[in-house]
């Protein structure tokens, strides 16, 4: 077989075949483009839609809420209400830290929380909730 005889053997046999390769490709990128678009979009809504209510806890603390919270020193830890008042919030801080923030669930153990609590001025609690601070929060 000749060079010239396998290029005539190498053309498409259709006409327009070549063409309908070429669209299913971009078919195909456009799906994958609109299904990344559809999956942040509602990445988006569900990050709204945790951080509204968050903000009602923080508006309205609960014993037992759970605030996970990064320290002055970079860790992470949890601090659990303990008594809420008319303008304080009472926390006992976890006696564990974490150098991330995605161990936090493996320290959140009732065990874990000492006997010392901290007093924290409502106005205070929002305010490091509003500097991400005390970044996610929750309440059974």
């Amino acid at each position: 077989m000749t060079n010239n005889e396998f290029q005539q053997n190498s053309k498409p046999k259709f006409p327009g075949e070549k063409e309908k390769k070429k669209k299913s490709g971009a078919i195909w990128v456009l799906y994958i483009l609109g299904t990344m678009a559809v999956l942040m979009g509602l990445g988006a809504l569900y990050y709204n839609y945790r951080k509204d209510k968050e903000k009602t806890y923080i508006d309205n603390p609960q014993k037992g809420d759970v605030y996970e919270m990064q320290l002055n020193t970079g860790y992470y830890t949890t601090a659990r209400v303990e008594l809420v008042t008319k303008d304080s919030i009472y926390v006992t801080y976890n006696e564990y830290t974490t150098d991330k923030r995605e161990g936090i669930s493996e320290i959140d153990i009732d065990r874990n929380y000492g006997i010392l609590k901290t007093v924290y001025s409502k106005k205070r609690v929002e305010n490091l909730f509003t500097q991400d601070s005390i970044f996610a929060i929750n309440r059974d």
